[in-house]
């Protein structure tokens, strides 16, 4: 791959590099309200396009870099400095104005490991076809429902490495972005939702609420677990401790009973629900023609537009 041109060079003259870490997992509605921009967009460009899983780089380029950093290393002269910068620039076209000025300007070999690692720590540059927009919000958080201030293309930065996403281009994304105060340009990177919009259907589904139903469009999400302690050892924004797989939760509102059924990790999920108070509670499965409670009511207030995530400790049945 590509990478193998930078690494050589990096390998030479060691640079700091970090892994990426992602402090939280958000769910949809944690993430769609904390975004500023959420939309379809297929993929029309990407710069620079290189150090991407999915481009099969020519093996030339990267042939010339490897033999002119050994001739650079066995003969320190100006010549094969040039020669080596002039290997770099054509294993790395398209480089950003900034970074081919930076190449340009690059006079020792501590400067091109600079220039190589201030990309990887940079970002490529995204043009997204919009296709759908489901939430435009300024810095504040306020909604902005003027579709016609999205333009039909968008630029979206994402990192390199593994805190990047790795778009291609014509596929089509589900992208959770946000705005940088200063410059107001957006990015996206792997600690958000931003995913294929094929593999986005729970995320589609409560954008479908979001954007169509404005008022009756809250969420009550949650999970049943046998576990009294779950709060003491969390195991994670999609999972909990000892799920009560399979019992029936019920949601009820002065408009009405709603029913499902927890999944195989206990997790439940209500949608399109109208502002107001609420009662949550557990059957266990066989209902209604049994009617076993394994839960107290849980009572609690959805504001309209709202998420509300809810955990009912479930009583396990009795043989």
């Amino acid at each position: 791959m590509i990478w193998l041109s930078a690494w050589w060079i990096l390998a030479a003259v060691p640079v700091p590099a970090m892994a990426c870490k992602c402090q939280t997992s958000l769910d949809v509605c944690a993430e769609t309200l904390r975004s500023n921009l959420v939309f379809i967009g297929t993929v029309e460009s990407i710069v620079p396009d290189f150090m991407t899983p999915w481009k099969t780089p020519s093996r030339e380029p990267i042939r010339r870099v490897n033999s002119a950093l050994d001739q650079y290393l066995q003969d320190r002269s100006q010549a094969r400095f040039l020669s080596l910068r002039d290997a770099v620039r054509s294993a790395f076209p398209g480089l950003l104005p900034e970074d081919q000025h930076r190449l340009e300007s690059a006079t020792t070999l501590q400067g091109l490991a600079n220039l190589l690692a201030a990309v990887m720590d940079g970002s490529r540059r995204v043009r997204f076809r919009v296709r759908t927009v489901f939430r435009k919000a300024d810095d504040d958080g306020k909604t902005d429902n003027d579709d016609d201030k999205v333009p039909d293309f968008l630029e979206v930065l994402t990192p390199f490495g593994e805190c990047g996403n790795d778009f291609q281009i014509g596929e089509t994304y589900l992208v959770y972005a946000n705005s940088d105060e200063e410059s107001d340009e957006l990015s996206t990177d792997a600690c958000s939702r931003t995913r294929r919009a094929s593999d986005a259907g729970p995320d589609l589904a409560y954008l479908s609420f979001y954007t169509d139903r404005k008022n009756p469009s809250g969420r009550v999400q949650g999970f049943t677990t046998y576990d009294p302690r779950y709060q003491v050892h969390p195991t994670g924004a999609e999972r909990i401790a000892d799920p009560a797989k399979g019992v029936i939760v019920e949601l009820k509102s002065n408009s009405g009973v709603r029913y499902t059924t927890a999944n195989e990790s206990g997790q439940f999920v209500f949608d399109g629900l109208e502002p107001g108070n609420y009662n949550l509670s557990a059957y266990a499965a066989g209902f209604p023609n049994t009617r076993t409670m394994l839960s107290a009511p849980r009572s609690f207030h959805l504001a309209a537009r709202a998420c509300s995530t809810q955990v009912l400790t479930v009583l396990k049945e009795t043989p």
